[in-house]
């Protein structure tokens, strides 16, 4: 599976500010709820990990199963930058296709996968309940990049 372009999702705004171009490597930050304290905490530095990724022709796209018109208020609310990009409908096939959803809770799980264009799974970073991500633990986890790359 090729990483879900922002057509493929409905984006929070419903258009995107993209440049058009498909990255080509992309994480696909999944959050199990936009407005949630930890959500909310990681969407605080997605800009920045956006702007330290591209560089290196490294994308980011946040999913949530939120619906486009919560993830359009998120967008208001914050003035995050980064495309929110729903999986509302059907339901989760994002995160499921890439095995981060959690049929239990209904939602994504708390994690990140990094894909290449031919959809092959580079690296996964993966939360436990209720604890954050971290940006530098994105940018560690890319393959043929040194820590020194990013600063």
């Amino acid at each position: 599976m090729a990483p879900p372009s922002p057509d493929a999702l409905g984006a929070g705004r419903g258009t995107l500010r993209d440049d058009g171009v498909a990255p080509i490597r992309c994480w696909l930050f999944f959050l199990p709820g936009a407005f949630t304290p930890v959500c909310t905490a990681e969407l605080g530095w997605v800009d920045e990990l956006a702007e330290r990724l591209a560089p290196a022709g490294i994308g980011l796209r946040v999913v949530s199963c939120d619906s486009a018109a919560v993830l359009r208020k998120v967008t208001d609310e914050t003035g995050i930058r980064t495309p929110l990009l729903s999986d509302f409908w059907p339901h989760g096939a994002a995160a499921r296709a890439v095995g981060e959803f959690n049929e239990s809770t209904g939602r994504a799980r708390r994690s990140s996968v990094l894909m290449d264009a031919a959809g092959r799974v580079l690296a996964r970073i993966r939360a436990t309940v209720g604890d954050e991500r971290r940006l530098q633990d994105h940018l560690d986890a890319v393959p043929g990049e040194s820590s020194t790359s990013w600063r």
